[in-house]
This record gives structure tokens, C-alpha cells and sequence, in this order.
């Protein structure tokens, strides 16, 4: 476990009351920031500190590796999480919990007791209306409430009669249907993390790129996009590829990858943001590097027409 405080003004020692939800909150998007509206009314109601409780890795994700299948992909990855739960103004904390062995094997009341009384010291808690928890998933919000913590049910939230869910956000995704997703999300899709070694072989064909760190983490989006490159407080147009880049790469890992349009920095170890504007085309696999490349510079003439565009 470890705790985000994103309220300075207020001293956790000192707070009597604690009220927190709990979820994935893959993507952060219109469905939990109205129920984090409510988290935060209810937190004024009882003069308590709100409180987010997520997970990385996500549940979904430890129970896909035990298994060995395919994880379902992920909206944003957890900087990108807690960035936007910070810019809501609605949330004093954020309290991360690796999922692991030990989590998935905590029945409803070791959990209530070791993680929410214990260590949170929560007297309120708000969760969704199909919220379970425990092992096998066999807790429900009468545990939460049995066990005396004061507990809340937060209804299903539809926007133009469409339940909002970061499934619904996957199945957009899939369709490449990013201004729905803005709709929905009310942003763009973005992800952070740290530059890393590639294989260098774009800079050997004057085509540097940044490479994003993932590790299993499989993203929502698959594709060659155009958007901004966010790095220390600067703006930058890129080129963004999504996937498993399979004319060099073994397809094994997937990889987010950026190159700054007119634009060549040594970047590695520092933190990037791509936030994603525009698709382009699918990922594809090329007979050779020569045929790969001379797409990545139509790629990127086409990234500059859009920018072009959009400063008009």
C-alpha cells in the first residue's frame, strides 16, 4: 500500500472522520467523477477526509497472469489515474494497493478489518451499485455495513440514456472512436511513465523516439496516432505508436512510443505524457525496415498537416 495526499491544506492526523469509495477507476471517467461529486458532499456532510482506493496492478489483471490469458486492456496507467482524480478538486488521497496473493485471499471481513478500519481508519464509505469485494468476490455492501462502517450505494450513471463504464470505453476504443471517448472520459486519453531504452533503430533512419515504460500493461488504444508529448512543463507535437511494433519487436510486449515532430532531446529517465488527438492508421507489419520507415515519414507529414489544421 502506499498513499497519495493531494490536500495540503488539511492534516490527516487530525481528521476524525474518513470517507472513501473504492474501484479501479480505470480511465477516471464521467461515471466516477459524478460519483467522486458525491464522495466529496458527503465528505463536507461529515466534515471527513475523501478518500479514493485503487489498485495496480488492477484485480482483473492478477487474476488474467494466474491464469496465463490475455489482460483486458487499461484506459490509463496509474499516473495518468491519479493525475485526474488530482484536477478533480474532490479527493483529499489516494490510497494505491498492489493486488497480489495476499489481497485475493482476504475474505470480506479480514479486509474490512485489516485494510479499512486498521490501516484507513474509514467510518464512511460510498461504493457502486454492483460493488463486491473479498475472495471470490463474495463481500457486498451489507458486509461494509455489518462490520459498522456507515455505507452508501452510488446508482449507475447514463449520459444521452448510454450507462458510462470504462467497458464502454474499451468498446470505443476498439472502434477508434476517440470523440465519444472525449465525450465520455471528458478528456483525451493520455498515458505517463517514464522514457526508456529502445532498440534505436528509428534514430539510425533519423526518426528518434521515446519509449514509455509499460511492463504488462497492455493499453486501451492499438495504433499510429498524432498528439502532444507532454515532458518538464513543455509541449511537444509528436507521432504516438501504440501496440507491439511487429516489423522489429518479437510481438511480446506491447509499447507506447513517440516521436517529437522537428524535435531531438535526450530524454531518457524522465517523465512523459502522450495524450492521444488523432488516429491515424492501424499498426501494421512491413516486409522490411526501408518500407516501415517510408510510412513513418508520411506518418509524420500527415502529423503535421493535422497540427497545421488545428492552429488555423
Amino acid at each position: 500500500m502506499f498513499r497519495i495526499k493531494l490536500n495540503n491544506s488539511i492534516n490527516l492526523e487530525k481528521a476524525t472522520k474518513v470517507i472513501a469509495t473504492i474501484g479501479n477507476f480505470d480511465g477516471v471517467h464521467e461515471g466516477h467523477k459524478k460519483l467522486l461529486r458525491q464522495l466529496d458532499s458527503k465528505g463536507k456532510e461529515y466534515n471527513a477526509w475523501r478518500v479514493v482506493i485503487t489498485f495496480d496492478i488492477l484485480p482483473r489483471e492478477y487474476f488474467a497472469d494466474q491464469v496465463n490469458t490475455l489482460r483486458l486492456p487499461r484506459i490509463g496507467l496509474l499516473r495518468d489515474k491519479i493525475r485526474v482524480l488530482a484536477e478533480t478538486n474532490l479527493v483529499d488521497e489516494v490510497v494505491v494497493l498492489h493486488f497480489n496473493s495476499y489481497l485475493a485471499k482476504l475474505s470480506p471481513e479480514e479486509f474490512i478489518d485489516q485494510i479499512l478500519k486498521k490501516k484507513l481508519k474509514v467510518s464512511h464509505m460510498l461504493v457502486g451499485h454492483d460493488f463486491h469485494f473479498g475472495n471470490k468476490a463474495s463481500g457486498s455492501i451489507h458486509d461494509i455495513i455489518d462490520a459498522g462502517i456507515d455505507c452508501e450505494e452510488f446508482s449507475e450513471v447514463c449520459y444521452d440514456n448510454v450507462r458510462i463504464s470504462s467497458s464502454l470505453i474499451r468498446e470505443l476504443a476498439s472502434e477508434q472512436n476517440l470523440s465519444l471517448i472525449k465525450k465520455y472520459l471528458g478528456h483525451n486519453i493520455s498515458y505517463t511513465s517514464r522514457v526508456v531504452y529502445g532498440n534505436q533503430i528509428g534514430r539510425k533512419y533519423g526518426v528518434p523516439t521515446i519509449n514509455l515504460e509499460l511492463r504488462k500493461i497492455r493499453p486501451v488504444l492499438w495504433g499510429i496516432y498524432v498528439g502532444f508529448v507532454y515532458i518538464d512543463g513543455h509541449r511537444y507535437n509528436g507521432v504516438i505508436s501504440i501496440g507491439k511494433n511487429p516489423t522489429v519487436g518479437d510481438g511480446k510486449v506491447y509499447k507506447v512510443e513517440a516521436h517529437l515532430l522537428d524535435v531531438d532531446l535526450n530524454l531518457y529517465g524522465k517523465i512523459a505524457s502522450v495524450e492521444i488527438l488523432y488516429y491515424l492508421r492501424p499498426e501494421l507489419k512491413f516486409t522490411d525496415l526501408d518500407t516501415l520507415f517510408n510510412q513513418i515519414h508520411q506518418d509524420m507529414q500527415d502529423a503535421r498537416d493535422f497540427f497545421a489544421q488545428i492552429q488555423e
